[in-house]
């Protein structure tokens, strides 16, 4: 039996009948005493032992209570408590933290069972006073599992369920398995060697300072974490698997020795940052501190020889723990670590390359390997090998073609598109494949390369990108900090990195697209300088370099690269008008009509944020408001004036009152709860934000609005509509009839104010969109298609288990599980809560992969409509 299915240890049968004879508080404080003279005994090969025995104090107490609150409370629905961590692993010592977590199938929100136990474990001093110490379990749904990430992930490695009745821990543990990122993981757990811990290897030898935790037993545990993360094992089970007990073995004394020097610290010091713990910090009286093991009445010289013995394995130990971990992590780049199942990407010990390269490909072919190469570096932050220079990238300006990979680069969130771009440019003629005018740009000149004889323009490209990235990493930090109620609005006044992390991802590859190609295209403006006899010849040929009008130049990026009609728009637009602010500060007077004339030219708020932004990252270094403050304080006035006649005049001086909304419509955004505002979706409430409140103040002549997005690699379908009972279905529907498949749908609903903000992301596919979907989609909501009785014979065929369940007094869930995922999952769920149920949707929660399926639907029931009556249609008709 694994790891993850909850078996009682002897240490916890042990701590379980000295509860049941003495209570909890006097059996914590029996049991730790006897493990605290464990600890100052003179044996040195229990280490594990005595850590095992330490931790089952405290799943025992913390099991014994979570059975006695669900009996007592009548809990009945699927709920576990579980160990994670060090506590998970049953390596705890006298001042380790607890490490527990309360697992749910069902929301988290206004659960009553869980209010009463965060009440005793957080908001008072009952379970302390009950068990002897405080327990800080934080609660985590089956919903919450896609979001774990980082040391929160690495956490639930070691998951080990201790009050699981129900089998929920395994269901977790499995669904991390089927949602998280192996390779993210390797490079999470390689990020800890790669800093503190690969110097911590090299100073086995140091007395004045060990933190024997971070610096010992978290060398030994990245290497086991390596191995583990491959397919979220937990740690015992790669114990097991290990070929030479002596590295366990080196682990479990430097947790003896953890435990002793514990058990020299009064505790009770604040930890610093990451974690680290004062206690565990070794000088050099504790080295010399070892013959206290013998006990008071032992012999000097005994207690010397013993002390020196001690620090001898303790010196071999911390060598082999190093060794191991070293050993472990350079293993696995030296074989080669695969960034996804299955891919010919891998990341070696020089970086990210190609496994196998195929001679004899086409120059399609052969692009798209290599941008998905670059894609790939982009996405983990992972540099390329320099041997693909050599390999895939050899001779790259004789075949690279412009191929999708190519747009993903842009959309994508993460990493440095400039970085990527600097990667190219050690390949000649590379960038001009891609981008037509690049090679003459990049080697031209103009008025700044002239003044200030430094750089080439390609350099100075790549700086405005960078520049844009810190703006979008500034103000998201500033957003996500804004969202705590005990901080003040960061978004005060204007702040182009806030303004910059307010584009949704179309907007913001429009905008690199721009800082890209802002020369290349020939616009109207350049054949006007180039015909202008006045000025230097450097300036009236430093622009409109591929000779291809603005009209044509950017057409083969939506065919070829996929990039989006909205993205091509922007870039157009920004190319187009990218002396605009400039040009309007330097008239010095932002008057009603010039206002008037910059609104309409703007066209909307969006493009005007895009402009902004453009404008900030081109300006970044020449011709910047270090150089010239008026003319900034004139663009920023004017940006601020322009925006407030796309939003009525407001006080925007709290969170999304930036972008100009008045009290009453932010009012109306914000009825779409804390849960949007606080994913991955809050940047397009900007997008759709004056159409969701159009909808209300203007009611009779606003319609649904549906438009397609790219978000990094997906491709997502936005709807805003009034939220007719049905609308999923509709969607849902009308998607699968246009036989797009769905991987995941996220509804929002402003219950208060009958709106909808819906998001559908679509699968992959070689296939163009049909080119009228949008429009179909909004006729669609319109006419309520696709939710008639005639529309059930229709349905794809549903095959998983379903139930129904209370989410809320009054509010339920219908949770559908599938080891299969055959296409229309959702419209056939929807369309039976819809059509069977008479059920409201307002919420729809779903993850689709090749072999399972998730989907929550969230549903109000009619009110002549019993729970017990709704099961039983849910059994007979889904």
């Amino acid at each position: 039996m694994s790891d993850t299915s909850f078996t009682m240890s002897p240490e916890e049968a042990r701590v379980d009948d000295t509860i049941a004879k003495l209570g909890p508080l006097p059996a914590f404080r029996q049991l730790t005493a006897e493990n605290d003279a464990l600890i100052r005994g003179p044996t040195l090969d229990n280490g594990r032992a005595i850590a095992a025995a330490r931790s089952a104090i405290y799943t025992g107490l913390v099991r014994d209570w979570a059975a006695e609150q669900q009996r007592t409370f009548g809990y009945d629905k699927p709920f576990a408590v579980v160990a994670l961590g060090g506590t998970g692993r049953a390596e705890m010592t006298p001042h380790s933290d607890n490490d527990f977590a309360f697992l749910f199938a069902d929301a988290l929100e206004a659960n009553p069972f869980l209010l009463e136990l965060q009440r005793q474990v957080l908001h008072s001093d009952a379970f302390e006073r009950r068990c002897g110490f405080t327990c800080l379990a934080l609660p985590f749904s089956l919903d919450d599992v896609p979001r774990l990430a980082d040391k929160q992930l690495n956490a639930f490695l070691d998951l080990r369920p201790i009050h699981d009745p129900q089998g929920l821990a395994d269901q977790f543990r499995e669904r991390i398995r089927s949602t998280y990122d192996p390779f993210q993981h390797f490079l999470h757990v390689r990020g800890f060697w790669k800093g503190e811990w690969e110097k911590a290897a090299g100073e086995s030898e140091r007395l004045d300072r060990f933190d024997i935790k971070h610096e010992g037993l978290r060398l030994f545990l990245a290497g086991i974490w390596t191995l583990a993360g491959k397919d979220f094992s937990h740690s015992h089970e790669i114990y097991r698997a290990l070929d030479d007990h002596r590295d366990l073995d080196a682990y479990a004394f430097l947790l003896r020795i953890r435990a002793f020097i514990h058990s020299r610290r009064a505790g009770g010091k604040p930890r610093v940052a990451d974690g680290h713990h004062p206690e565990d910090v070794l000088g050099f009286d504790d080295f010399t501190s070892f013959g206290e093991l013998l006990g008071p009445g032992a012999d000097e010289r005994a207690c010397f020889e013993f002390a020196n013995d001690v620090r001898a394995r303790l010196l071999a130990a911390r060598r082999r723990v190093a060794r191991f971990a070293k050993a472990v992590i350079e293993r696995e780049l030296k074989l080669g670590r695969a960034v996804s199942l299955g891919s010919p990407i891998v990341c070696g010990t020089g970086g990210l390359y190609h496994r196998t390269a195929e001679p004899a490909r086409t120059p399609r072919e052969k692009s798209r390997a290599a941008l998905s190469l670059l894609l790939a570096a982009q996405h983990y932050g992972v540099p390329i090998d320099p041997s693909e220079l050599q390999t895939t990238f050899r001779n790259a300006g004789d075949w690279l073609e412009r191929v999708p990979e190519l747009s993903a680069l842009f959309y994508e969130p993460r990493g440095s598109l400039a970085d990527s771009f600097q990667f190219l440019a050690q390949i000649e003629g590379a960038e001009e494949r891609l981008f037509a005018g690049y090679a003459k740009f990049e080697s031209s000149l103009d008025g700044r390369v002239v003044t200030e004889r430094r750089s080439l323009r390609g350099a100075l490209e790549r700086q405005k990108t960078r520049a844009l990235e810190a703006y979008v990493r500034e103000g998201r930090s500033r957003l996500a900090r804004a969202f705590s109620p005990s901080r003040a609005d960061p978004t005060e006044g204007i702040s182009v990195e806030v303004e910059a992390a307010l584009l949704d991802a179309d907007h913001l590859a429009g905008v690199k697209l721009a800082l890209k190609t802002k020369r290349l295209p020939l616009t109207t403006d350049d054949v006007a300088v180039r015909d202008d006899p006045s000025r230097p010849l450097h300036e009236r040929l430093s622009t409109g370099l591929s000779g291809i009008p603005l009209a044509d130049y950017y057409r083969p990026y939506a065919t070829e690269c996929e990039f989006s009609l909205e993205t091509i728009r922007v870039a157009e637009f920004l190319v187009a008008h990218r002396r605009a602010f400039k040009e309007a500060a330097e008239a010095g007077m932002n008057d009603a009509r010039q206002v008037d004339d910059f609104v309409q030219l703007s066209q909307d708020e969006h493009l005007l944020r895009s402009l902004f932004v453009f404008t900030s990252a081109d300006r970044v270094e020449w011709e910047s408001e270090a150089s010239d403050p008026t003319r900034w304080f004139n663009t920023r006035e004017l940006y601020a004036k322009a925006m407030m006649r796309f939003r009525s005049p407001s006080d925007h001086t709290r969170l999304l009152r930036a972008a100009g909304y008045t009290s009453d419509q932010l009012r109306i955004l914000r009825d779409f709860g804390v849960d949007f505002f606080s994913g991955v979706y809050r940047p397009y409430a900007n997008r759709f934000g004056s159409h969701l409140v159009r909808m209300v103040e203007e009611p009779d002549a606003t319609g649904p609005k549906a438009s397609l997005l790219r978000d990094g690699r997906s491709t997502l379908v936005g709807v805003a509509a009034r939220d007719y009972r049905g609308l999923a279905a509709s969607i849902s529907g009308a998607l699968w009839h246009s036989q797009i498949e769905l991987r995941q749908a996220h509804l929002f609903s402003a219950m208060n104010h009958g709106l909808a903000l819906d998001f559908f992301h679509l699968a992959p596919r070689d296939q163009p969109l049909r080119p009228d979907l949008t429009r179909f989609l909004e006729e669609v909501i319109r006419e309520r298609r696709f939710i008639h009785e005639s529309d059930e014979a229709t349905l794809p065929t549903v095959t998983g288990h379903v139930s129904l369940q209370e989410w809320r007094p009054g509010q339920f869930c219908l949770r559908f599980e599938s080891t299969r995922n055959s296409e229309g999952l959702i419209y056939a769920l929807t369309y039976r809560v819809f059509r069977h149920l008479r059920g409201n949707i307002f919420g729809l929660s779903a993850q689709a992969r090749p072999d399972r399926a998730y989907i929550s639907v969230y549903l109000s029931l009619p009110r002549d409509l019993s729970p017990a009556s709704a099961r039983d249609i849910v059994g007979r008709h889904f």
